[in-house]
């Protein structure tokens, strides 16, 4: 009896509140299964405003959690998925890069890739100075052409950078480099360098505004880009 006493003692000295009673619930989770009873007094208001026991209310949470487990897994395997296909895709790409033996060649590489497998509605490779073009494949142009000396400076600022980035497509400073500019809503840009010399710009277009949004991944882009920089490199020793 006196042990009991002081307990009681004990538990009066400690202030009883909410948070103390979650603790120690949680430190021991078999608490009820020693005081079962208590289950038959305990109600737990329900989202239609019913009264629900906590053991539903336990396997309401439980049921919750497995259905968001297995949408965080879902998710997973969706993702695994599709960087499977896109890996896929991109292996083809380097390839036909690598096969190319000259301009024209790489740019229907990168034309058949990117609209044909990655969705996209247009493709254009501006060629930079010290790169001689001489194919004359419709989505390659040269941006030291003086017939077009007013949109130059404005192509070769889009590689000022050397990574790839996404933006709404610029009708101003893009439109004279594709025949259906006008349908066209966003862009990828993609600088191309060989080490420290820019060697060129790859535009990707879209008539659809958030198929390049400034939230895409570039690291396929980027990847991309130093593979084609490369090519570049080797076509034009």
């Amino acid at each position: 009896m006196s042990k009991i006493k002081s307990n009681t003692t004990a538990t009066k000295d400690e202030p009883l509140n909410a948070d103390a009673v979650a603790s120690y619930l949680r430190q021991n989770p078999d608490f009820f299964n020693q005081r079962s009873s208590l289950l038959a007094d305990i109600e737990l208001a329900h989202d239609c405003g019913q009264a629900t026991s906590l053991i539903e209310r336990q396997t309401q949470v439980m049921r919750q959690k497995i259905k968001d487990n297995a949408d965080r897994m879902s998710d997973i395997l969706t993702t695994a998925r599709r960087n499977d296909v896109q890996f896929e895709k991109t292996k083809r790409l380097v390839i036909t890069l690598a096969a190319a033996a000259n301009l024209n060649d790489l740019t229907e590489a990168l034309k058949q890739s990117f609209i044909g497998e990655f969705h996209a509605d247009a493709v254009h490779l501006a060629i930079f100075s010290g790169l001689n073009v001489t194919d004359t494949h419709p989505c390659l142009s040269s941006a030291e052409d003086p017939e077009e000396n007013t949109y130059n400076a404005e192509i070769k600022a889009l590689a000022s950078n050397n990574w790839a980035y996404c933006q709404d497509f610029k009708v101003t400073s893009m439109s004279h480099l594709f025949v259906h500019h006008s349908k066209l809503k966003s862009s990828a840009i993609v600088p191309l360098y060989l080490a420290d010399q820019p060697l060129g710009v790859l535009i990707i277009a879209s008539n659809c505004a958030d198929h390049y949004s400034d939230q895409l991944d570039t690291l396929f882009l980027n990847h991309v880009a130093a593979v084609t920089g490369r090519c570049l490199g080797r076509i034009q020793v």
